[in-house]
C-alpha cells in the first residue's frame, strides 16, 4: 500500500508540474490539460482530492501560501493550531505576515496522504520539510486537513525540529 501511495503522490505532483505557473492549461507531450490550480469556477463537481491537489500545488509547490488560502480555504475555517487564529481571513492576515518575515521559505513536500471521503470530508495529511532561509535545517510538519464541499474547512498540524544529531541512521522524511 505504501508504494502505490507513492506512486500517486509522484503522479500528482508531477501533474501538477507539467509547466510553469504561467502555463497553466498548456497540453502536456500527452495531450492532456493540466487544471489550473486556482480555477475555482467547478468546485463543486472537483473530488476532494482534486481540492487537496489544487491547494497543494498553490500553497507548497508554488509557495503562494495567501493565494492558496484565498481560493481553496473556507471563510469559516477551523483551525487547531493553538499559535494560529481560527477563521480563513485572520490565517491570511499571519500568513501575510509570516511570507514577509521568511521571504526564502521552502515547503519541501515528501508525502502525501488521501483518506477516504465521508459524510465529514476527507483527511488529507501533507508531510513535508519546512525551511525559513535555505541555511535552515528546518522542521519536519505533518499538516491534517478535513475537506468537504471542495473547500479546506479544518486543519491540524505536528512539527518536530529537525535536529543537529540523531540517534538513528534515519531521515526524518
Amino acid at each position: 500500500m505504501r508504494h502505490s501511495q507513492t506512486i500517486l503522490l509522484a503522479a500528482s505532483l508531477a501533474l501538477a508540474a507539467c509547466g510553469p505557473a504561467g502555463n497553466v492549461g498548456e497540453a502536456d507531450p500527452a495531450g492532456t490539460v493540466a487544471a489550473d490550480p486556482m480555477d475555482t469556477s467547478d468546485r463543486e463537481s472537483l473530488s476532494d482530492r482534486e481540492v487537496a491537489d489544487r491547494f497543494i500545488e498553490v500553497f507548497y509547490n508554488q509557495n503562494r501560501l495567501t493565494d492558496g488560502f484565498e481560493a481553496w480555504v473556507h471563510p469559516d475555517y477551523i483551525q487547531h493550531d493553538p499559535n494560529s487564529p481560527t477563521g480563513r481571513d485572520p490565517t491570511i492576515e499571519v500568513l501575510a505576515a509570516h511570507m514577509q518575515a521568511n521571504p526564502e521559505m521552502r515547503h519541501d513536500v515528501k508525502r502525501v496522504i488521501y483518506g477516504d471521503e465521508g459524510e465529514e470530508g476527507t483527511l488529507v495529511a501533507v508531510h513535508y520539510h519546512f525551511t525559513r532561509a535555505p541555511d535552515d535545517r528546518g522542521s519536519a510538519v505533518v499538516d491534517i486537513f478535513r475537506i468537504k464541499d471542495g473547500y479546506l474547512v479544518e486543519h491540524w498540524d505536528v512539527i518536530q525540529p529537525v535536529p543537529e544529531e540523531a540517534l538513528n541512521d534515519n531521515t526524518m522524511f
